[in-house]
């Protein structure tokens, strides 16, 4: 297998129904670009959540309405996904979220995650796009570092005598 773990492919483009039911398909999608259980493919696969996510709340003609596509392409050891809504010249918003809210943090990932990013916005609507380094070597956490068990004496141990 490679050491970038990506799949050699042409830009591929699938149009989506404008629902939520469809992050997942779309999550699938891209996933097919990559070796299963990379840790590169599951961070496209958040990712491409978040954008989808955030495209689906941003639209301008609304949940249920319209569609949205998807399209990646994996060359030079990058992955490349695009996701492009048809809603209209509302412009992409910033949003504030409570500090415990369960929503807003999305594009927030993206930005911390992707190797790059940045939104195209026309007339016709926006592109949220990524980019990951497929050559960059995954950074791993060190597990924490528990300390060694105590080892209490058994009931069946013999008791020293004490002297």
């Amino acid at each position: 297998m490679p050491a970038h773990d990506a799949v050699a492919a042409p830009t591929k483009r699938r149009r989506f129904q404008r629902r939520p039911d469809q992050v997942a398909a779309a999550r699938r999608f891209v996933a097919d670009a990559l070796a299963r259980g990379s840790e590169h493919g599951e961070t496209a696969r958040l990712l491409v959540s978040e954008t989808v996510t955030s495209t689906l709340g941003q639209a301008a003609s609304g949940l249920g309405a319209g569609t949205f596509q998807v399209a990646y392409a994996v060359a030079d050891g990058q992955l490349r996904v695009e996701v492009s809504d048809d809603g209209g010249p509302a412009r992409l918003r910033r949003r504030v979220h409570g500090a415990h809210g369960q929503a807003g943090r999305g594009l927030r990932l993206v930005q911390t995650l992707a190797s790059r990013w940045g939104v195209r916005e026309e007339t016709d609507g926006r592109t949220i796009w990524f980019e990951l380094d497929l050559r960059a070597a995954v950074q791993r956490r060190p597990r924490a570092q528990r300390p060694a068990p105590t080892r209490r004496p058994s009931r069946h141990s013999p008791r020293r005598p004490s002297g």
